[in-house]
């Protein structure tokens, strides 16, 4: 898709996806932070949208699940509970830093996946889309996706294991 036509794209939905955002988050900043997050998306995927069967469904989609992972953030944590993560965070560090390696090698294996491969995974994990909700979009059956996700995982599970041997 040129930039020009998703210029055009984004006037014409930009308006719903807001609506979205305000009902979701009940707050204008936020809701207005989440279009621009919404957009960003959109655009980064914008050379596969020619594919889409209804970029609205898919944008409504990227909108409502970045809502969820919003409101997930917005969880109080008692204060105790503070106190003991402070201290568990220092014995943790370790951990954590061998999950983000873990975390940035997995993302290296996933961009290395076949295109179709990478974006039915990318729509299942990071998009939270059921696999019915993922055909729909791509305009392929529900089996093909099923497949192609089965394919991708085992693919990324053979990588791991080989990783993990070194």
């Amino acid at each position: 898709m040129e930039k020009q036509e998703f210029c055009i794209l984004v006037r014409r939905l930009r308006a719903d996806i807001l609506a979205a955002s305000q009902r979701f988050l009940g707050n204008e900043a936020e809701a207005e932070d989440n279009v621009q997050d919404t957009l960003l998306k959109l655009w980064s995927i914008r050379g596969e949208l020619d594919a889409v069967r209804s970029i609205p469904a898919l944008a409504y989609a990227i909108c409502r699940n970045l809502c969820i992972s919003k409101l997930r953030k917005r969880k109080i944590i008692p204060l105790e509970l503070n106190e003991e993560m402070r201290l568990a965070s220092a014995h943790d560090s370790q951990w954590m830093l061998e999950e983000k390696e873990n975390a940035r090698w997995l993302e290296e294996r996933i961009g290395e996946l076949p295109a179709s491969q990478m974006q039915i995974l990318r729509m299942s994990q990071q998009d939270g889309l059921e696999n019915s909700e993922i055909a729909e979009l791509l305009g392929i059956s529900e089996t093909t996706v099923r497949a192609t996700l089965c394919k991708a995982r085992k693919t990324l599970l053979k990588q791991f294991m080989m990783h993990n041997k070194t």
